[in-house]
């Protein structure tokens, strides 16, 4: 409320206050001088009604004129059980609402719990899917059973201290080209190894020896080996003939290098067949491509049919490699 209008409100109900109790007074006066009677009433008793009268006019004006004046005050006067149920209404809402919050963080908990258990578990789960594919990768094959790991030669009829010194230079080099797979061990059995030495001591040439896997090798697993021998035997003279075909100086250039070729894939059939053993990789030799187009254009220029022979450059044994030639007869 305005103090000014406070201020104001007081004054006036002052005045008037003391206009209605001068007037009350007067009225009274007036009624006990003249001995005045009301309603059949005493003097005395009427000017008595009359002070009472007063009074009463005196709060019920005060009265009417604040619940004029003030909004405040009509509503302390009319409007408190409301106010009061409003309020009572409003503590209840408070209380519901406290309530709900409750029962809110409560399930609001129980979900962060139910997310902190599934987040574990999908941890625990990463973490296992992680494991596996460790495992996975260390189980990558390096070599499958019965695989070539080495294929070399050894001059055999050395006596059997060579001979043992030999094998295990072989088995020393396995070990150490396996050791970044995480392979630890190399097993040999015992009997192979001494059978493969008492074969390379006594043997007056030379031998192939071939170092062969067991079982699979994977990373981080174990090398189980064997050995396996035979003699380097020569399988080809030094300018034998290995394959050979007709080709028409007629064709493109293009045609007569894929009849080449031709000839060279049966030339590997061949030598395959009589024993030559290709390396590790799977390679018996080959011709490089300047020599194939340069024979290519010898055939070119040659007669209508040519005949072209594949020949060994050197003696080959065994253990090869292929050295090989085009021989072109016009």
């Amino acid at each position: 409320m305005n103090p000014s209008f406070a201020l104001q409100t007081i004054l006036i109900l002052i005045i008037i206050s003391a206009a209605i109790a001068y007037i009350g007074n007067f009225v009274g006066r007036y009624f006990g001088k003249r001995r005045l009677s009301l309603f059949g009433l005493r003097p005395r008793y009427t000017a008595l009604i009359f002070t009472l009268i007063s009074g009463i006019l005196i709060t019920l004006i005060t009265f009417i004129i604040i619940i004029s004046l003030s909004a405040d005050a009509r509503t302390a006067v009319f409007g408190l059980e409301a106010l009061r149920a409003k309020i009572r209404s409003a503590q209840r809402e408070l209380l519901e609402t406290r309530r709900e919050l409750i029962f809110r963080a409560a399930e609001l908990k129980q979900v962060q719990e139910k997310f902190k258990k599934e987040i574990a578990g999908l941890t625990g789960v990463k973490e296992k899917l992680k494991q596996e594919i460790e495992i996975m990768g260390s189980k990558r094959v390096l070599f499958m059973a019965g695989e070539d790991i080495y294929i070399l030669k050894l001059q055999g009829g050395r006596g059997a201290q060579v001979a043992e010194g030999d094998l295990k230079k072989i088995l020393d080099k396995l070990d150490k080209d396996l050791k970044k797979y995480k392979i630890e061990e190399v097993q040999v059995d015992r009997s192979d190894f001494e059978s493969t030495l008492s074969y390379v001591a006594n043997y007056n040439d030379e031998l192939l020896v071939r170092l062969v896997s067991l079982r699979n090798i994977t990373v981080a697993g174990v090398a189980q080996v064997k050995f396996e021998v035979q003699p380097n035997k020569l399988i080809f003279n030094k300018g034998e003939e290995i394959a050979k075909t007709q080709i028409s100086s007629k064709l493109s250039q293009g045609e007569i290098e894929n009849k080449l070729k031709e000839l060279l894939t049966q030339a590997h059939f061949v030598a395959r067949s009589r024993g030559v053993i290709p390396d590790v990789s799977g390679s018996l030799g080959a011709i490089p491509y300047t020599e194939i187009y340069d024979t290519a254009k010898r055939i070119k220029g040659a007669a209508a049919l040519v005949e072209v022979k594949v020949a060994a450059v050197t003696d080959i044994k065994s253990i090869g490699p292929l050295m090989i030639k085009f021989e072109v007869q016009r």
